[in-house]
């Protein structure tokens, strides 16, 4: 079969869960087209940032599993997994974090600079320089043995790992349940091959590989559409974006779908 054929096999495989995905997907969609907003703040700024780059992400993972490419799927899963994680994180202190976020950009400017300057441009490396610092005291503080440090990750030093963060925003089990192995698909260990080893096909003696696996698909969607759902919700409080209740009528309709449909195979949600 072709590609188009394939993809029409996929999605009627498993419409239901591909129809609520486009149903929220076809809603952000219409409001980013829609959006005619202002950046009044640094918190309204990094929404900005963050909204569109989550819809990309959301897009990307329903684009992969309707070919069946879940491995590839679930490293941009990952990606939207950490990127609720800071959405959340950012808005428990909306204007100090936002201000963190975005300060970060000069901050790996300076860092990318001093490490390539034949990439720069003289002018270039001297307004990096003058942005530099203003912001590097986001950045700096007294470490543990009381000696003077500099934040390796933006986030720094409010809390030291990103794990940290996902626990102080209530999400520690999805770090355990979804972030952990999903991050073993990114870094290529060997689970990595678990669909194309669990569903393969013993034919004449020989095992063939199902290098193009759906085992995923039901799973991968469900979960961009509640990552995604709970970014566009936190963004769409702050941009309004769109209409409150019907975004709260299509997320409650798919999370219940979602939910209903994983317990009917015996599994807990």
């Amino acid at each position: 079969m072709d590609d188009q054929q394939f993809t029409q096999s996929t999605y009627a495989k498993y419409q239901e869960h591909f129809d609520h995905f486009y149903r929220l997907h076809q809603f952000a969609q219409a409001s980013l087209q829609e959006y005619r907003g202002f950046t009044k703040d640094h918190y309204h700024a990094a929404v900005q940032l963050i909204c569109p780059r989550a819809f990309k992400s959301f897009d990307s993972i329903r684009r992969l599993c309707e070919v069946a490419s879940c491995e590839d799927a679930a490293v941009v899963l990952r990606c939207l997994l950490n990127l609720m994680a800071v959405t959340r994180w950012i808005s428990r202190d909306p204007q100090k974090r936002a201000k963190k976020y975005l300060a970060w950009y000069w901050i790996e400017l300076h860092q990318r600079a001093k490490r390539q300057p034949e990439n720069f441009l003289a002018d270039s490396i001297a307004e990096i320089q003058k942005h530099f610092d203003v912001e590097k005291s986001h950045f700096e503080f007294v470490n543990a043995k009381g000696k003077p440090d500099f934040a390796k990750h933006w986030y720094q030093p409010e809390v030291h790992s990103i794990f940290d963060l996902f626990k102080e925003v209530d999400l520690e089990k999805f770090y355990d349940e979804a972030y952990r192995p999903l991050s073993g698909t990114e870094h290529s260990d060997v689970m990595t091959y678990f669909a194309m080893f669990a569903n393969a096909e013993k034919k004449d003696g020989e095992t063939k590989l199902e290098i193009q696996s759906d085992s995923f698909v039901r799973d991968y969607l469900r979960d961009a559409f509640k990552y995604f759902a709970d970014i566009f919700d936190v963004c769409n409080k702050t941009m309004a974006l769109a209409d409150d209740k019907e975004l709260q009528e299509i997320v409650a309709a798919g999370i219940t779908f979602y939910k209903t449909n994983i317990q009917s195979k015996g599994v807990p949600s």
